[in-house]
């Protein structure tokens, strides 16, 4: 195949990929796939050629929720006011933690009582409760969907997709299509976004048991009975926040890639604050001590205390030998048996607190191997001060936090993008649509390594994209811009997002990102030098450049206000009703 053709449908198979971010993820995704929805293309809306679906974590909520309610047959109108209402509604963290609490009956008894799996509860307000059967039969445009998780046993990516796109699970962990039927697809939800930090993994099979699931009752038995190891199943985003090695590895294996286009829709960043050292605290009071003088004064303190109790009980029985009066004599004799029983109680759990220290510290030093035993025994961490140790902890800490938070999140993310953006074949096959890219810092820089050489002299006179930033974006586009990325990721939208209309902002922000990427795309296919446009049909050819003035007029009336397709939208909606539920 040449590697400089486009595929001779360029339109007609779309992969259409969903990064992970919380609720930013959720609502900027909707965004850019209701402006899929709005081009039309030969007689249907865009997304419809969208044949496999491939998500992560708050990627997930938005893929399970439309590709669920595409099978029972609900319009993108229905789909879009259907999320939007849950996202605006449901703060998973509030709801989550107060499911916490020792009072609260869980209807899943099965389920281990954790955050996650509160989480998983929450998330049927999304699924109406369904499960995986429902994707045995694909009733709509998706041929296939791939939900994607890790497991922590072979540290491989965890996929749930439905069985006519294969088996669940991966090479190594399979699951039985009659254990995959019965998973509910809020369980997915939170084996999608189980994120490090946050939460603990959610356990297969034992966390995915229900009433209604008798496969998987037997099956979590049989765990039980073989003493069979448990699966720790967490956030896709820790093998592939993009889902894009789920598409690449789909159907491979021909010279010719499966799909004609590939969309990555992604609001993970790039960058990351720069590590900073703890700054050194002044050494006064407590941190002047070293760890061998703060171990003597608290077992002083506790000798005085000790010394003290000892004195009132003697002192309470002193007086209640000598005192005439009967009344006065019962209390300070009560007192006193109070305070020696206190003064037991104390000593016997002073006695159980040294022991579990030193039963600690033993099992830390136990793990530690005698190499580095022997080489740490040089150093006299005892006579270190506080403020001296403070950084040799806390710097370690933070580093870790970081290189598992950010590090190794940027990393993947860079070796997956490496595959789609280093095989030539996906030349003419593949966008990107970035949640930062329209702000003035990442425009910029890209304006900067554009290599006009290598543009074609049509391209250069007619692209719309090429110029200053203010003369591309703009100061409207801007503004919604850099508020759309400064949001963090979180589950939840606060009192003061709503008043802020951040939700808005962030679907506007996917629908006017993915149609300024999806000119980039029309500029490329119509005006690149020799790449095949001119052997497609002309009718093919009259779609795509109707496509491209449509999306140039889109992004004109965008620059004059970013947020005109989000409020047509909600008009729509309001006149059709706004639905809180639907009926699976």
């Amino acid at each position: 195949m040449d590697t400089n053709q486009i595929p001779s449908n360029p339109l007609e198979k779309i992969a259409l990929s969903l990064s992970g971010g919380g609720y930013r993820a959720a609502t900027f995704h909707l965004g850019s796939m209701s402006y899929l929805n709005r081009l039309v293309y030969d007689g249907k809306p865009l997304l419809e050629n969208v044949k496999l679906l491939s998500t992560v974590s708050g990627g997930t909520i938005t893929g399970i929720v439309y590709a669920l309610l595409k099978q029972e047959n609900k319009s993108f109108e229905f789909i879009y006011s259907f999320l939007l209402d849950k996202l605006l509604k449901l703060d998973l963290v509030a709801t989550g933690i107060e499911m916490l609490n020792p009072d609260v009956k869980w209807e899943n008894q099965y389920k281990n009582k954790n955050l996650i799996n509160a989480f998983a509860e929450q998330y049927e307000e999304f699924t109406g409760g369904a499960v995986f059967s429902k994707f045995d039969s694909m009733n709509s445009h998706l041929e296939t969907v791939l939900f994607n998780s890790t497991e922590f046993t072979n540290a491989l990516n965890f996929r749930f997709k439905n069985s006519a796109a294969g088996y669940s699970g991966n090479y190594r962990i399979r699951i039985k299509k009659e254990n995959a039927q019965e998973i509910k697809l809020s369980d997915v939800m939170a084996s999608s976004s189980c994120f490090t930090a946050g939460f603990e993994p959610i356990i297969w099979p034992t966390d995915y048991v229900h009433k209604d699931a008798p496969s998987l009752i037997k099956l979590s038995e049989t765990y039980k009975d073989e003493g069979k190891a448990v699966v720790g199943i967490m956030d896709g985003g820790i093998y592939d926040n993009q889902g894009i090695d789920s598409i690449l590895n789909y159907k491979k294996g021909n010279d010719e890639p499966y799909f004609d286009l590939i969309i990555i829709s992604d609001v993970a960043s790039p960058y990351m604050d720069a590590y900073q050292p703890l700054a050194e605290k002044e050494k006064s009071g407590l941190r002047k001590l070293t760890l061998k003088e703060v171990e003597q004064k608290v077992t002083n303190y506790n000798k005085w205390i000790n010394y003290g109790f000892i004195i009132l009980i003697i002192l309470s029985v002193v007086i209640a030998i000598i005192t005439k009066s009967g009344t006065v004599s019962g209390i300070f004799c009560g007192f006193g048996i109070a305070l020696t029983l206190f003064f037991i109680v104390k000593l016997y759990l002073t006695d159980k607190i040294k022991a579990a220290k030193n039963n600690v510290l033993q099992s830390i030093k136990d793990k530690i191997p005698e190499f580095y035993r022997t080489k740490l025994a040089k150093l006299k961490i005892e006579e270190l001060s506080v403020h001296r140790i403070e950084p040799l902890v806390l710097d370690r800490l933070n580093s870790l936090l970081t290189l598992v938070m950010d590090v190794f999140l940027k990393v993947v993310r860079r070796l997956n993008y490496y595959k789609l953006y280093d095989d030539e074949r996906y030349t003419f096959r593949r966008i990107s649509n970035l949640i930062n890219e329209l702000t003035e810092k990442d425009f910029t820089e890209r304006q900067k390594h554009i290599k006009t050489e290598e543009l074609s002299p049509e391209q250069i006179k007619n692209s719309v994209l090429l110029g200053s930033y203010d003369q591309i974006i703009g100061k409207n586009l801007k503004a919604l811009a850099e508020e759309a990325v400064s949001y963090g990721t979180t589950l939840w939208f606060t009192d003061q997002n709503k008043l802020d209309l951040i939700l808005d902002k962030l679907v506007a922000s996917g629908q006017f990102t993915m149609c300024y990427n999806m000119i980039g795309y029309f500029e490329k296919l119509i005006y690149s030098t020799d790449n095949g446009f001119d052997l497609l049909s002309t009718a093919t050819q009259m779609q795509i450049k109707s496509l491209y003035e449509q999306a140039k007029a889109d992004f004109d009336q965008f620059r004059e206000d970013p947020m005109f397709m989000y409020i047509k939208m909600s008009r729509k909606s309001e006149n059709t009703g706004t639905p809180s539920d639907y009926e699976g």
